[in-house]
């Protein structure tokens, strides 16, 4: 292959991780990219997801860039029509416009020993020296598997594909689902149903979320005073990053955190049935932290249910459950998340020689530093395996991310280089180091959640803090990849497993 300096790259996402790559690499001298999205605009997870009541679960002023700090929060923890209005400024500010292309979805990704061909369900291919995935975790969502015993004649929707059409006045709606979709949505849902029931698999833990406006003179201060801005979000950042130990099994932050819903679990829900009903069995953290102020006594109203068995089946407008409650329902909302360990699923990626990343991954995902996976040479990802923080903000992991893969097609451009590749033996030292970090995590302990593989392996957490992240991603290290391609006939995924099985 002929050295090019001039890279074009090809990113797959306009979300928050995707808008960042873009931001950097136009700050870098980079030119030739385009931005890729199946939706008609920016935002990602913000513009997919519009249902009631859904907001972030991490302050606004820290969930937002650190190089464009938002002085115009309105409250604590925003709401999406307000995250989504700053992914579009940022995007709009930093003149990104001419480098999307919108309501364009890639469907497959393949290396032809030169570069990367992307294609569209449109049936369109694009071509380009270096290919970002930015698509995320939570893309793909999961619909309980419910057998239809007779045709259902209300309406079942999943709260990412929301129905505005639908009017939830005065009907009886079933929300599946504990978890922090479900704790945003069923207050909303409650002040305008006449029934509404929680249909859980199982409770999880509700730590308390005292959200509020902003003051005017808070607002004031953010405004005028730059600095103001700034150390509030290093405070946010600060106090985030001490509760790391929180992923610690039996740790003292644990015991505090659970301490503190137990607390607000007993002053909140008096009867001493429905309390037994909302109390996990599960350690707190194995799961998603849970952060919610009114959920728990909308659970406490008259006209609200908390039954205690998953759903099973549907049948005319009856919702049954696993012990064989029947509830007549009209709506049912599936507040049942996403299959965020299955990476890139919808997306058919064949890297060299014909292997394909789901080969690559039958054993569950992984990626150096998130990033990088070998034999799939110029591929990067933005929040990929073991890159969900366990505490912060993930918008600081994908900005080291976005800094990591902006200085690694420097370097490529600076040397004249047109391959890059994660080597095989890195790639299997940084796992082995995951895994011996994930010892002694909530997240092993008797616990379903979304972040393990069929094997049970951790595939989508970070089991280090956010600083400890950005200080392994400062640097690009060119001695942890290969910028030639390999002779034919060795296959770089079948070297990855050797050098796990050593």
């Amino acid at each position: 292959m002929s050295a090019r300096k001039n890279l074009s790259v090809g990113i797959i996402g306009a979300g928050p991780g995707g808008l960042a790559l873009g931001i950097f690499l136009h700050k870098a001298g980079f030119r030739d990219f385009t931005i890729f999205d199946r939706e008609d605009g920016v935002g990602g997870t913000w513009r997919i997801n519009t249902y009631p009541g859904l907001a972030c679960d991490v302050k606004s002023h820290l969930y937002s860039y650190s190089f464009e700090l938002n002085a115009d929060w309105s409250r604590l923890w925003s709401g999406q029509p307000e995250i989504l209005e700053y992914f579009e400024r940022c995007a709009r500010r930093h003149r990104l416009e001419p480098h999307l292309k919108l309501n364009t979805e890639i469907t497959s990704a393949r290396w032809d020993g030169d570069a990367w061909v992307l294609g569209s369900s449109g049936g369109n291919q694009y071509r380009f020296d270096v290919v970002v995935s930015a698509i995320g975790l939570f893309t793909r969502p999961v619909m309980p598997e419910l057998v239809e015993e007779e045709p259902f004649t209300g309406t079942v929707m999943h709260t990412a594909r929301w129905d505005h059409t639908v009017d939830l006045t005065g009907r009886r709606v079933a929300v599946l689902g504990t978890g922090s979709t479900a704790a945003q949505l069923l207050p909303e849902v409650a002040k305008v149903a006449e029934t509404v029931y929680s249909v859980q698999r199982s409770p999880t833990w509700i730590l308390p979320k005292p959200d509020r406006p902003y003051t005017p003179r808070e607002r004031w201060m953010f405004r005028h005073i730059p600095l103001a801005k700034k150390v509030y979000r290093t405070r946010l950042w600060l106090r985030s990053e001490s509760n790391i130990s929180v992923i610690e099994h039996g740790s003292d932050k644990t015991k505090e955190f659970k301490d503190i819903a137990l607390k607000v679990l007993e002053s909140t829900v008096t009867d001493e049935e429905l309390r037994r009903r909302l109390t996990p069995d599960h350690p707190l953290g194995c799961k998603r932290l849970v952060f919610a102020g009114d959920y728990l006594a909308t659970l406490t109203k008259p006209h609200v249910q908390v039954i205690a068995s998953p759903a099973r089946a549907l049948r005319g407008r009856t919702l049954v459950t696993e012990d064989g409650t029947e509830l007549d329902v009209d709506v049912v909302l599936c507040a049942t998340g996403y299959a965020a360990a299955d990476y890139l699923g919808q997306i058919d990626v064949v890297g060299e020689h014909g292997v394909s990343l789901r080969d690559t991954w039958r054993d569950g995902a992984h990626a150096y530093l998130g990033m990088a996976v070998p034999g799939f040479p110029n591929f990067f990802m933005l929040y990929g395996p073991n890159t969900n923080v366990g505490s912060n903000s993930v918008l600081f992991m994908l900005e080291a991310q976005a800094h990591y893969i902006v200085r690694a097609l420097a370097h490529m451009r600076r040397r004249g280089r047109s391959y890059i590749a994660v080597r095989p033996q890195v790639m299997a030292a940084f796992l082995a180091k995951i895994d011996r970090w994930m010892t002694g995590t909530v997240w092993l302990t008797r616990c379903s959640n979304y972040f393990r593989a069929a094997n049970g392996r951790v595939v989508t957490q970070w089991p280090r803090s956010a600083g400890a992240f950005w200080r392994m991603t400062r640097r690009f290290r060119a001695s942890d990849y290969t910028f030639s391609a390999p002779a034919p006939g060795a296959v770089g995924a079948g070297a990855m497993q050797a050098a796990e099985n050593r």
